[in-house]
Protein backbone atom coordinates (compact mmCIF):
# COMPACT_ATOMS: atom_id res chain seq x y z
CA UNK A 1 0.00 0.00 0.00
CA UNK A 2 3.11 2.58 0.87
CA UNK A 3 3.66 4.76 3.33
CA UNK A 4 6.04 7.94 2.94
CA UNK A 5 5.64 10.27 6.36
CA UNK A 6 7.20 13.89 6.60
CA UNK A 7 9.45 12.36 9.76
CA UNK A 8 10.93 10.03 7.23
CA UNK A 9 11.63 12.39 3.74
CA UNK A 10 13.07 15.11 6.81
CA UNK A 11 15.59 12.50 7.46
CA UNK A 12 16.56 11.01 4.22
CA UNK A 13 17.69 14.57 2.83
CA UNK A 14 19.04 15.44 5.97
CA UNK A 15 21.18 12.34 5.52
CA UNK A 16 21.90 13.04 2.31
CA UNK A 17 23.66 16.36 2.90
CA UNK A 18 25.31 14.86 5.85
CA UNK A 19 26.93 12.27 3.68
CA UNK A 20 28.12 15.23 1.70
CA UNK A 21 29.48 16.62 4.55
CA UNK A 22 31.79 13.69 5.07
CA UNK A 23 29.70 12.09 7.57
CA UNK A 24 29.18 8.88 7.84
CA UNK A 25 25.51 7.96 8.39
CA UNK A 26 22.88 5.01 8.51
CA UNK A 27 19.28 4.04 9.12
CA UNK A 28 17.84 2.01 11.26
CA UNK A 29 14.00 1.40 9.29
CA UNK A 30 11.67 -1.08 8.36
CA UNK A 31 12.45 -4.24 6.07
CA UNK A 32 9.62 -3.88 3.55
CA UNK A 33 10.09 -7.73 3.60
CA UNK A 34 13.52 -7.89 2.42
CA UNK A 35 16.17 -9.33 4.66
CA UNK A 36 19.40 -7.98 3.36
CA UNK A 37 20.79 -4.28 4.21
CA UNK A 38 21.83 -1.93 1.38
CA UNK A 39 23.65 1.48 0.78
CA UNK A 40 21.48 3.93 -1.14
CA UNK A 41 23.21 7.51 -1.96
CA UNK A 42 26.10 6.73 0.18
CA UNK A 43 23.88 5.73 3.39
CA UNK A 44 23.84 2.72 5.06
CA UNK A 45 20.37 1.72 5.07
CA UNK A 46 20.15 -1.83 8.08
CA UNK A 47 16.30 -3.20 8.34
CA UNK A 48 14.33 -4.73 11.06
CA UNK A 49 11.04 -5.88 10.71
CA UNK A 50 8.12 -5.50 7.73
CA UNK A 51 5.65 -2.48 8.58
CA UNK A 52 2.96 -4.29 6.93
CA UNK A 53 3.05 -7.03 9.50
CA UNK A 54 4.17 -4.90 12.62
CA UNK A 55 1.07 -5.54 14.24
CA UNK A 56 1.24 -8.98 14.27
CA UNK A 57 4.59 -9.03 15.71
CA UNK A 58 5.16 -9.40 19.43
CA UNK A 59 6.25 -6.02 21.03
CA UNK A 60 9.33 -8.16 22.83
CA UNK A 61 10.53 -9.22 19.13
CA UNK A 62 10.39 -5.78 17.78
CA UNK A 63 12.34 -4.12 20.92
CA UNK A 64 15.00 -7.14 19.81
CA UNK A 65 14.73 -6.63 16.09
CA UNK A 66 15.48 -2.43 17.06
CA UNK A 67 18.26 -3.71 19.40
CA UNK A 68 20.15 -5.57 17.16
CA UNK A 69 19.94 -2.66 14.13
CA UNK A 70 21.46 -0.31 16.57
CA UNK A 71 24.01 -2.59 17.62
CA UNK A 72 24.61 -3.17 13.80
CA UNK A 73 25.28 0.80 13.32
CA UNK A 74 27.60 1.26 15.40
CA UNK A 75 26.99 4.50 15.40
CA UNK A 76 28.93 7.41 17.79
CA UNK A 77 25.34 9.30 17.61
CA UNK A 78 21.88 8.20 17.38
CA UNK A 79 19.16 10.55 15.99
CA UNK A 80 15.98 10.17 16.28
CA UNK A 81 12.40 10.94 15.71
CA UNK A 82 9.65 8.21 16.06
CA UNK A 83 9.48 4.09 15.82
CA UNK A 84 11.80 3.40 18.39
CA UNK A 85 9.40 2.17 20.99
CA UNK A 86 11.57 3.99 23.72
CA UNK A 87 14.32 1.68 23.16
CA UNK A 88 17.20 4.21 22.29
CA UNK A 89 17.41 5.97 25.78
CA UNK A 90 17.90 2.40 27.47
CA UNK A 91 19.91 1.19 24.25
CA UNK A 92 22.13 4.58 24.52
CA UNK A 93 22.43 4.50 28.51
CA UNK A 94 23.92 0.97 28.61
CA UNK A 95 26.41 1.97 25.44
CA UNK A 96 27.06 5.11 26.59
CA UNK A 97 26.12 6.62 23.21
CA UNK A 98 24.89 9.91 22.52
CA UNK A 99 21.44 10.50 21.83
CA UNK A 100 19.31 13.41 19.84
CA UNK A 101 15.78 13.54 19.78
CA UNK A 102 13.83 15.22 17.20
CA UNK A 103 10.30 16.26 18.55
CA UNK A 104 8.13 15.22 15.12
CA UNK A 105 4.29 16.27 16.15
CA UNK A 106 3.01 18.72 18.29
CA UNK A 107 1.03 15.39 19.42
CA UNK A 108 4.26 14.50 21.30
CA UNK A 109 4.74 17.28 23.58
CA UNK A 110 1.05 18.01 23.85
CA UNK A 111 0.05 14.40 24.68
CA UNK A 112 -2.21 13.55 27.92
CA UNK A 113 -3.05 9.58 27.38
CA UNK A 114 -4.24 8.18 30.75
CA UNK A 115 -3.20 4.84 31.89
CA UNK A 116 -4.53 1.64 30.46
CA UNK A 117 -5.25 3.41 26.99
CA UNK A 118 -3.83 1.47 23.77
CA UNK A 119 -1.22 4.14 23.16
CA UNK A 120 0.21 4.45 27.08
CA UNK A 121 3.26 2.86 26.37
CA UNK A 122 3.73 5.20 22.88
CA UNK A 123 3.30 7.86 25.05
CA UNK A 124 5.49 6.61 28.05
CA UNK A 125 8.26 5.87 25.40
CA UNK A 126 8.05 9.43 24.00
CA UNK A 127 8.62 11.03 27.37
CA UNK A 128 11.55 8.48 28.38
CA UNK A 129 13.09 9.75 25.06
CA UNK A 130 12.72 13.82 25.16
CA UNK A 131 13.85 13.28 29.42
CA UNK A 132 17.03 11.14 28.67
CA UNK A 133 18.19 12.88 25.59
CA UNK A 134 21.21 14.53 25.43
CA UNK A 135 19.61 17.04 22.91
CA UNK A 136 16.30 17.91 22.28
CA UNK A 137 15.42 19.36 18.89
CA UNK A 138 12.24 21.32 18.42
CA UNK A 139 10.46 22.28 15.13
CA UNK A 140 8.86 25.25 16.10
CA UNK A 141 8.94 28.02 19.05
CA UNK A 142 5.89 26.47 19.67
CA UNK A 143 7.32 23.41 21.09
CA UNK A 144 10.25 24.99 22.33
CA UNK A 145 7.97 26.57 24.94
CA UNK A 146 5.96 23.81 25.96
CA UNK A 147 8.85 21.40 26.49
CA UNK A 148 10.34 23.73 29.26
CA UNK A 149 6.88 24.16 30.53
CA UNK A 150 5.59 20.64 31.07
CA UNK A 151 9.25 18.91 30.89
CA UNK A 152 11.86 21.34 32.49
CA UNK A 153 13.78 20.63 28.91
CA UNK A 154 15.65 23.22 27.50
CA UNK A 155 15.77 22.59 23.41
CA UNK A 156 17.62 23.58 20.16
CA UNK A 157 14.97 25.10 17.72
CA UNK A 158 15.55 24.18 14.06
CA UNK A 159 13.07 24.65 11.08
CA UNK A 160 12.20 21.55 8.86
CA UNK A 161 14.67 21.10 6.28
CA UNK A 162 14.08 19.65 2.73
CA UNK A 163 15.32 20.04 -0.65
CA UNK A 164 14.13 22.68 -2.51
CA UNK A 165 13.33 22.06 -6.17
CA UNK A 166 13.87 24.63 -8.81
CA UNK A 167 10.93 24.84 -10.03
CA UNK A 168 8.33 27.97 -12.30
CA UNK A 169 5.13 29.67 -10.60
CA UNK A 170 2.85 28.85 -13.81
CA UNK A 171 -0.15 26.76 -13.13
CA UNK A 172 -2.90 25.31 -14.83
CA UNK A 173 -6.18 26.60 -15.62
CA UNK A 174 -8.76 25.23 -14.58
CA UNK A 175 -7.28 25.35 -10.40
CA UNK A 176 -6.31 22.15 -9.23
CA UNK A 177 -7.08 21.94 -5.28
CA UNK A 178 -4.48 19.29 -3.53
CA UNK A 179 -4.54 17.67 -0.61
CA UNK A 180 -1.61 14.92 0.58
CA UNK A 181 -1.00 12.81 4.02
CA UNK A 182 -1.62 10.03 5.38
CA UNK A 183 -5.16 8.56 5.89
CA UNK A 184 -5.37 8.78 9.45
CA UNK A 185 -8.47 9.74 12.15
CA UNK A 186 -6.16 12.90 13.27
CA UNK A 187 -5.52 13.65 9.30
CA UNK A 188 -9.87 14.25 8.89
CA UNK A 189 -9.41 13.17 5.21
CA UNK A 190 -12.99 13.41 5.17
CA UNK A 191 -13.08 16.74 5.12
CA UNK A 192 -11.45 17.35 2.07
CA UNK A 193 -14.21 15.06 0.63
CA UNK A 194 -16.95 17.14 2.09
CA UNK A 195 -15.17 20.31 0.75
CA UNK A 196 -15.17 18.59 -2.77
CA UNK A 197 -18.51 18.18 -2.38
CA UNK A 198 -19.43 21.66 -1.32
CA UNK A 199 -17.48 23.29 -4.44
CA UNK A 200 -18.59 20.42 -7.51
CA UNK A 201 -17.48 22.86 -9.99
CA UNK A 202 -13.67 22.82 -8.76
CA UNK A 203 -11.34 20.03 -9.17
CA UNK A 204 -9.86 17.99 -6.28
CA UNK A 205 -7.26 15.65 -6.08
CA UNK A 206 -6.06 13.36 -3.03
CA UNK A 207 -3.19 11.49 -2.00
CA UNK A 208 -2.69 9.59 0.80
CA UNK A 209 -1.74 5.95 1.77
CA UNK A 210 -2.63 3.72 4.61
CA UNK A 211 -2.33 5.54 8.38
CA UNK A 212 -4.41 4.57 11.65
CA UNK A 213 -6.79 2.98 11.79
CA UNK A 214 -5.99 0.87 8.19
CA UNK A 215 -9.38 0.63 7.65
CA UNK A 216 -10.36 4.13 7.45
CA UNK A 217 -8.25 4.11 4.23
CA UNK A 218 -11.00 1.73 2.42
CA UNK A 219 -13.72 4.57 3.53
CA UNK A 220 -12.09 6.97 2.22
CA UNK A 221 -11.74 5.35 -1.46
CA UNK A 222 -15.08 4.32 -1.61
CA UNK A 223 -16.43 7.68 -0.38
CA UNK A 224 -13.49 9.35 -3.13
CA UNK A 225 -15.55 7.34 -5.81
CA UNK A 226 -18.47 9.33 -5.40
CA UNK A 227 -17.60 12.59 -5.97
CA UNK A 228 -17.30 13.24 -9.76
CA UNK A 229 -14.80 16.19 -9.24
CA UNK A 230 -12.60 14.56 -6.85
CA UNK A 231 -9.30 12.19 -8.22
CA UNK A 232 -7.95 9.82 -6.00
CA UNK A 233 -4.38 8.84 -6.30
CA UNK A 234 -4.15 6.72 -3.55
CA UNK A 235 -0.05 6.09 -2.08
CA UNK A 236 2.11 8.03 -4.77
CA UNK A 237 6.15 7.38 -3.85
CA UNK A 238 8.22 11.02 -2.85
CA UNK A 239 10.18 10.42 -6.10
CA UNK A 240 6.83 10.77 -8.08
CA UNK A 241 4.55 13.03 -6.24
CA UNK A 242 6.48 16.47 -7.27
CA UNK A 243 4.35 16.66 -10.93
CA UNK A 244 1.19 16.86 -8.03
CA UNK A 245 2.80 19.70 -6.57
CA UNK A 246 3.35 21.81 -9.58
CA UNK A 247 0.09 21.05 -11.01
CA UNK A 248 -1.66 22.36 -7.62
CA UNK A 249 -3.08 26.00 -7.26
CA UNK A 250 -3.93 25.75 -3.52
CA UNK A 251 -3.09 23.14 -1.12
CA UNK A 252 -5.27 21.94 1.97
CA UNK A 253 -4.79 20.31 5.30
CA UNK A 254 -7.67 19.10 7.28
CA UNK A 255 -5.58 17.98 10.36
CA UNK A 256 -6.68 18.61 13.51
CA UNK A 257 -3.34 18.81 15.04
CA UNK A 258 0.04 18.53 13.35
CA UNK A 259 3.82 19.62 13.94
CA UNK A 260 5.38 21.38 11.32
CA UNK A 261 3.88 19.59 8.10
CA UNK A 262 6.79 18.78 5.11
CA UNK A 263 3.86 18.90 3.00
CA UNK A 264 3.34 22.86 4.16
CA UNK A 265 6.43 22.98 2.73
CA UNK A 266 6.49 21.44 -0.54
CA UNK A 267 3.60 23.10 -1.38
CA UNK A 268 5.00 26.48 -0.43
CA UNK A 269 8.14 25.71 -2.78
CA UNK A 270 6.08 24.97 -6.05
CA UNK A 271 4.76 28.73 -5.38
CA UNK A 272 1.21 27.00 -3.67
CA UNK A 273 -0.69 28.48 -1.24
CA UNK A 274 -2.03 27.04 2.27
CA UNK A 275 -5.17 26.83 3.13
CA UNK A 276 -5.36 24.82 7.07
CA UNK A 277 -8.03 23.98 8.76
CA UNK A 278 -6.26 24.23 12.48
CA UNK A 279 -2.36 23.91 12.15
CA UNK A 280 -0.52 27.37 11.86
CA UNK A 281 2.88 26.77 13.44
CA UNK A 282 4.32 29.41 14.88
CA UNK A 283 1.58 31.56 12.54
CA UNK A 284 3.81 31.48 9.87
CA UNK A 285 0.72 31.50 7.77
CA UNK A 286 -0.78 34.05 8.73
CA UNK A 287 2.64 36.08 9.79
CA UNK A 288 3.98 35.45 6.06
CA UNK A 289 1.22 35.76 4.17
CA UNK A 290 1.55 32.48 2.50
CA UNK A 291 -1.90 31.63 2.63
CA UNK A 292 -4.72 30.72 5.30
CA UNK A 293 -5.12 29.11 9.07
CA UNK A 294 -9.77 28.70 8.75
CA UNK A 295 -10.65 27.51 12.26
CA UNK A 296 -13.74 26.11 10.89
CA UNK A 297 -15.01 24.09 7.96
CA UNK A 298 -17.22 26.75 6.80
CA UNK A 299 -14.35 29.44 6.67
CA UNK A 300 -12.00 26.65 5.29
CA UNK A 301 -14.85 26.27 1.96
CA UNK A 302 -14.41 30.70 2.01
CA UNK A 303 -11.01 30.94 2.06
CA UNK A 304 -10.58 28.11 -0.89
CA UNK A 305 -13.17 30.00 -2.45
CA UNK A 306 -11.53 33.21 -2.43
CA UNK A 307 -8.23 32.22 -3.57
CA UNK A 308 -10.03 30.23 -6.68
CA UNK A 309 -11.89 33.34 -7.45
CA UNK A 310 -9.00 35.94 -6.99
CA UNK A 311 -5.67 34.89 -9.45
CA UNK A 312 -3.29 38.06 -8.46
CA UNK A 313 -4.48 36.94 -4.67
CA UNK A 314 -2.66 33.08 -5.52
CA UNK A 315 -0.03 34.54 -7.08
CA UNK A 316 0.53 36.98 -4.62
CA UNK A 317 0.82 34.24 -1.69
CA UNK A 318 2.78 31.76 -3.81
CA UNK A 319 5.79 34.02 -4.32
CA UNK A 320 5.37 34.77 -0.68
CA UNK A 321 5.42 31.15 0.12
CA UNK A 322 8.06 30.23 -2.27
CA UNK A 323 10.47 33.06 -0.45
CA UNK A 324 9.92 31.90 2.79
CA UNK A 325 10.82 27.99 2.24
CA UNK A 326 14.04 29.55 0.22
CA UNK A 327 15.26 31.37 3.22
CA UNK A 328 13.73 29.39 6.13
CA UNK A 329 13.49 25.41 5.24
CA UNK A 330 16.64 24.73 2.49
CA UNK A 331 18.27 21.42 4.03
CA UNK A 332 21.51 22.68 3.03
CA UNK A 333 20.93 25.72 5.86
CA UNK A 334 19.44 23.67 8.49
CA UNK A 335 22.37 21.01 8.33
CA UNK A 336 24.74 23.33 9.28
CA UNK A 337 22.93 23.85 12.60
CA UNK A 338 22.45 20.00 13.19
CA UNK A 339 26.55 19.96 12.78
CA UNK A 340 26.93 22.17 15.08
CA UNK A 341 24.70 19.84 17.70
CA UNK A 342 26.68 16.66 16.95
CA UNK A 343 30.25 18.46 17.28
CA UNK A 344 28.60 19.79 20.53
CA UNK A 345 27.90 16.48 22.15
CA UNK A 346 32.01 15.49 22.24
Amino acid sequence: MGYAGGAEIEQVHLGVELTALGYDVCFVTYSDGLESNEKVRGIQVIKTYDREKARKINTLVKFKSIWSALETAKADIYFHEAGSMGVLPLFCRIHRKKFVHRIASDTIVLSKLPIGTPSFSENLSAILEVKTADTVVAQSKFQKRVLKERFDVESVLIKNGLFIPQVDCEKPDPPVILWVGSLSRIKNPELFIKLAKSLPNVHFEMIGGRGDPPQLYDEIVANAKRETNLTFHGFVPYNKIEKHFRRASVFVNTSSMEGFPNTFIQAWAHYIPVVSLNADPDNVIEDEKIGFCSGTFRQLVSDVTSLLEHENQRKTLGENARNYVEREHDVRITVKKYCTIFEGLF
